[in-house]
């Protein structure tokens, strides 16, 4: 019928004025493409950094676990100042020197 071919060619008239559509597509793309690869070097950086400070820190905990081995093992002695009575002494050299 008459009314299916106006329809028809209006929307192939349409069509033809998509042409700016899809330049406004192609420059949204451009620009979603730049703001992807901005992000996706900025997640690879960020994982980067993960890994070295995961790294650093599993150093670091290593050190102190062999720093507590190292304590463990060694024998346990009395604190200098509990074998001697010098510091005693001082003190009491200072308690007499105060008016």
């Amino acid at each position: 019928s008459r009314n299916d071919v106006r329809r028809l060619q209006s929307d192939l008239e349409g069509i033809g004025s998509s042409r700016q559509a899809e330049a406004l597509d192609g420059v949204q793309i451009a620009a979603l493409s730049a703001q992807i690869a901005q992000l996706t070097s900025s997640l690879a950086e960020s994982e980067r950094r993960r890994v070295t400070e995961k790294q650093s820190m599993s150093a670091t905990v290593q050190e102190i676990k062999e720093q507590v081995l190292n304590l463990a093992r060694r024998p346990t002695t009395s604190s200098p100042v509990e074998d001697t009575d010098d510091d005693s002494d001082e003190d009491g050299d200072f308690v007499d020197r105060t008016p």
